[in-house]
C-alpha cells in the first residue's frame, strides 16, 4: 500500500457535516447515502463479500428449517393418532407427500447452485407447504388446539428465527391466511363460529407479532450491518493515514526524493549486503553549484524550482534499484547497489552535462551546474561512514573548481578538472 501512494491520495470521505454544525446521528454515514434504514442491497454493495457472507446465514438458516421440517412433518402423525384417529391413515400419507417436495428443496439449499443464490426464497417454499398443509387438515379436526399450535409454528419460525428480508414473512403470512380461506371453502361446515374466532386469534397474534418481530431483526442486523461498514471505512482511512505519514516520514517534501532518515536506512542497508555478498555499492553525492547566489537572484522559489528541476534530472537518470535523497540543503545524492566505480563516474559525468540544460522559468541558460563526488566500495571495505566520508572528500575536490566529477586520486586519469 505505501508503495501505491502517490502525490494528491484521496482519502475516503468523511462523515458529512450537519446543517446545525454538529455530528452525524445515526441516520447518517459519511458512507454515501447509506442510513440505519438502508437495504442490504444497498449494504452489500459497500463492502466487499458481504453478499456472499449473508447468502450464507440464509442458507444455512434455511437448511436448519428444512431439516426440521422434514422431520418433524411426518412425526405430527403422534398427534393425529391421538387427536383424529380416524383421520391419522389418510393425514399421514398427506404429511409423507409433502416431505417430498421439503427434501427436494432441501437438496438444492445444500447441492445446487440456486440455493446459494436463493436461500430465502427457497426457505419460504418450505414453510408454504408446511402452512398449506395445516391449513387443510384444520377444517377437518374442527380446530384442534394441537393444529392451531402447529399453524402458528412456521409463521413464529419465520418471523424470529429465519435469515431473511421481512418480506418474506409478510408472505407466509398472506399465504397461510389463503390456505386457511381455501381449505375452510373446501370442507363448509368443518368450523363453527367458535372455531374461526379462534383460528383468527390464534393465527392474527401469530402474524402481527412474527412481522414486528422481523422487521425489528431486519432493523437492528442493518444497525449491525452499517456499523461494520463504517468500522471498515474508518480502518482503511486510517490505513491511509498511517501508510502516507509512513511516506512522509522518509520523503521529503520539496523534492519527493528520499529524506535523509530513508538514506541513512538504505545506505546501511545496501553496505551489509555488499558484504554478505562480496558485491559493490557506489555513490554519488552532488550540491548544486553557487546555489546562494540562485537564491540571491531569484528569490526562495526560483531557488527550490531550481532543486526540483534537478531532482526530477536524478529521478530520470538511475536505474531501478538505485536511491536518489536530499541530505540538506542543495546536497543530493544517489546511491548504487551493484554499481562499481566506473559506473558511478559515468552517471555522475552524464548528469553534470545535462545539468547545464535545466532552464527554469526566469533563468538564464547555463546557471545550474553541479558538483559531484563519487565513491565506491568491495566487499568487506563496505561500510557507511567510510564510503561517505569518501564520497564527500571528493564532492569537496570538485567544488574547488565547480561543474565537476571527482573521483579517488586512485584513478588520476579521473581527477577534475575545470569546466
Amino acid at each position: 500500500m505505501v508503495a501505491a501512494l502517490r502525490r494528491g491520495d484521496v482519502l475516503p470521505p468523511a462523515a458529512p457535516p450537519r446543517p446545525d454544525g454538529g455530528a452525524a446521528d445515526d441516520g447518517h454515514s459519511g458512507d454515501g447515502e447509506l442510513t440505519a434504514r438502508s437495504s442490504l442491497r444497498e449494504l452489500s454493495a459497500v463492502v466487499p463479500g458481504l453478499a456472499d457472507e449473508l447468502a450464507q446465514r440464509a442458507r444455512a438458516a434455511g437448511l436448519i428449517v428444512c431439516c426440521v421440517a422434514v422431520v418433524a412433518v411426518p412425526a405430527w402423525t403422534v398427534v393425529d393418532r391421538i387427536a383424529v384417529p380416524q383421520l391419522s391413515a389418510m393425514f399421514w400419507v398427506v404429511r409423507l407427500l409433502c416431505d417430498v417436495p421439503m427434501v427436494l428443496v432441501m437438496a438444492a439449499l445444500w447441492w445446487l447452485p440456486v440455493g446459494r443464490r436463493r436461500p430465502e426464497a427457497l426457505s419460504f417454499a418450505v414453510l408454504a407447504i408446511v402452512q398449506a398443509e395445516i391449513a387443510w387438515m384444520i377444517p377437518q379436526t374442527h380446530g384442534q388446539a394441537y393444529y392451531l399450535l402447529g399453524f402458528t409454528l412456521a409463521i413464529y419460525g419465520s418471523g424470529c428465527i429465519l435469515v431473511s428480508r421481512p418480506r418474506w414473512t409478510v408472505a407466509l403470512v398472506g399465504v397461510s391466511w389463503s390456505a386457511l380461506a381455501v381449505a375452510v371453502l373446501t370442507f363448509p361446515g368443518g368450523l363453527t363460529l367458535e372455531d374461526l374466532a379462534a383460528v383468527t386469534v390464534y393465527l392474527g397474534t401469530a402474524s402481527v407479532i412474527a412481522v414486528l418481530a422481523h422487521l425489528r431483526r431486519y432493523a437492528l442486523n442493518n444497525r449491525e450491518l452499517l456499523t461494520r461498514v463504517r468500522l471498515e471505512r474508518e480502518q482503511q482511512r486510517t490505513g491511509v493515514l498511517l501508510a502516507q505519514l509512513q511516506r512522509l516520514s522518509h520523503e521529503d517534501p520539496l523534492t519527493g526524493l528520499a529524506n535523509r532518515r530513508r538514506w541513512d536506512a538504505e545506505l546501511l542497508r545496501a553496505c551489509t549486503e555488499a558484504r554478505q555478498g562480496n558485491s559493490v555499492v557506489g555513490v554519488v553525492l552532488l550540491d548544486v553549484d553557487h546555489f546562494k547566489a540562485i537564491n540571491d537572484r531569484h528569490g526562495h522559489p526560483g531557488g527550490d524550482e531550481a532543486l526540483r528541476q534537478v531532482a526530477s534530472l536524478l529521478s530520470r537518470r538511475v536505474r531501478a534499484g538505485d536511491l536518489v535523497a536530499r541530505l540538506g540543503g542543495d546536497e543530493l545524492a544517489v546511491l548504487m547497489p551493484g554499481s562499481d566505480l566506473d559506473r558511478a563516474v559515468e552517471l555522475a559525468e552524464r548528469l553534470r552535462s545535462e545539468a547545464a540544460d535545466l532552464v527554469p522559468p526566469g533563468f538564464a541558460p547555463g546557471e545550474i551546474n553541479l558538483s559531484l563526488g563519487v565513491a565506491a566500495a568491495a566487499g568487506d571495505l563496505a561500510y557507511p561512514l567510510e564510503l561517505m566520508s569518501r564520497a564527500d572528500e571528493q564532492l569537496y575536490r570538485a567544488k574547488i573548481t565547480r561543474n565537476a566529477v571527482g573521483v579517488p586520486r586512485a584513478d588520476p586519469s579521473q581527477i577534475p578538472t575545470p569546466r
